[in-house]
């Protein structure tokens, strides 16, 4: 069981590049079906949330992971796309969806910056950042490369599956795999008749 965000945030200042052994004392989450694939890191928010990657963020959870950068935007930009997506999740954002985005360059992308970013596209879910190493760590574990990522994870902790998609494929595709994935009142594995299409 790990300890909550707020009873290690006073220990967050003081970290160093090097890291420190406290926030690894941390056990990964126990029970999740891929719990030992996800680092269990600390990570921040564009509203200065902090939260533990795996144990808060993933497990037991329907979630939809994206990877971007302030700067990368400029040259493969994703967000106006999953603005999109977000606007056939409706009401379920947040609730039994949950939409993320991960920077790809987190020594240069503040909580600042990312909120920022966030309020220029209307994007209404969280964005992520943290210690550089921690963050390496994320990106690693869904095979990122570069700073530039076109691949966006969907995946459902309670079940255990996950699948990708392209970032800016037919927003309809995306919200596709989001309903193949969920459970209950909420499945449907097709959103549209395709022979009408």
């Amino acid at each position: 069981m790990s300890l909550p965000v707020a009873a290690i945030t006073a220990v967050a200042g003081a970290r160093s590049s090097m890291g420190n052994p406290a926030f690894k004392a941390c056990p990964r989450a126990k029970g999740g079906p891929h719990a030992e694939r996800f680092p269990q890191v600390i990570v921040q928010d564009q509203h200065n949330r902090k939260a533990w990657f795996y144990e808060e963020l993933i497990n037991d959870k329907l979630v939809l992971i994206s990877f971007t950068s302030v700067k990368g935007e400029n040259h493969y930009p994703i967000l106006g796309n999953l603005v999109k997506v977000q606007e056939m999740l409706q009401d379920r954002l947040g609730k039994d969806v949950h939409m993320y985005t991960i920077t790809t360059r987190p020594h240069f992308d503040t909580p600042d910056k990312l909120k920022q970013l966030a309020d220029s596209h209307g994007a209404k879910w969280q964005f992520w950042t943290g210690d550089e190493n921690d963050i390496r760590e994320i990106l690693t574990a869904f095979s990122v490369r570069g700073s530039l990522y076109g691949l966006i994870w969907i995946g459902n902790e309670k079940t255990g599956r996950w699948l990708c998609k392209v970032s800016r494929q037919q927003p309809l595709y995306i919200a596709e795999a989001v309903a193949r994935l969920s459970i209950g009142k909420h499945y449907r594995p097709f959103l549209v008749d395709m022979h009408s299409v």
